[in-house]
């Protein structure tokens, strides 16, 4: 008698990539090998090659297989490029001629050949009183990048903006999803402290 046609998920079905995705499984050796041959591309992006899979998820991995994200270095026809039109253009106005480069990574990249974007200016960073919300914005500052375009970047709303202000006022627990796609955006580690307190290690630094 033939099974019945409920009953006809069987092991070797239940072993398509698909199948995992949709159960929200262990990767794949498929998924994790795009994983590998993608850490130039941000979460949204590597989210395209891996349907079904959230942000957090890949994130997630990404972590614990240390393929996380390493930005493609710049050329030295994108470093000319960036010479040639930082009198006359902020970093948003690059971005148009180098539309595979973010704002952030032509910002940081102008700091990091000396040169000065057209209306790259901020005012003082306050204080949040959020240590790690704290050390994550000046960090983005010292990057040459402002907080609110930490926030777009990172799609975190406006939490390193002002709601870890606000949590902190309130006595409330920062926002550790915020805080961990931070982390791994400047490939940086949380380390433990007492009490379930944590540190940031720049790694670079």
């Amino acid at each position: 008698m033939s099974a019945h046609p409920a009953k006809r998920n069987s092991g070797a079905e239940r072993s398509d990539d698909g199948f995992f995705v949709r159960c929200g499984k262990q990767y794949t050796n498929a998924e994790i090998d795009i994983i590998r041959r993608n850490r130039h591309l941000r979460l949204h992006d590597l989210q395209g090659l891996l349907p079904g899979r959230s942000r957090n998820s890949i994130s997630g991995k990404r972590g614990s297989t240390g393929f996380t994200y390493r930005r493609p270095p710049f050329t030295h026809g994108e470093d000319e490029e960036i010479r040639r039109h930082a009198p006359t253009k902020g970093a948003t106005g690059i971005t148009h001629i180098l539309p595979h480069r973010t704002k952030w990574d032509i910002t940081k990249r102008a700091k990091e050949l000396g040169v000065a974007l057209l209306n790259n200016k901020e005012q003082p960073l306050k204080i949040l009183g959020e240590p790690l919300a704290d050390a994550i914005r000046k960090r983005a500052r010292e990057d040459g990048f402002s907080v609110r375009a930490l926030d777009a970047e990172l799609g975190t709303g406006l939490y390193f903006t002002s709601c870890a202000a606000l949590r902190a006022q309130r006595g409330s627990k920062p926002n550790m999803t915020a805080i961990r796609k931070a982390i791994e955006f400047f490939d940086a580690a949380l380390i433990p402290g007492p009490e379930g307190a944590f540190t940031i290690d720049w790694r670079d630094e």
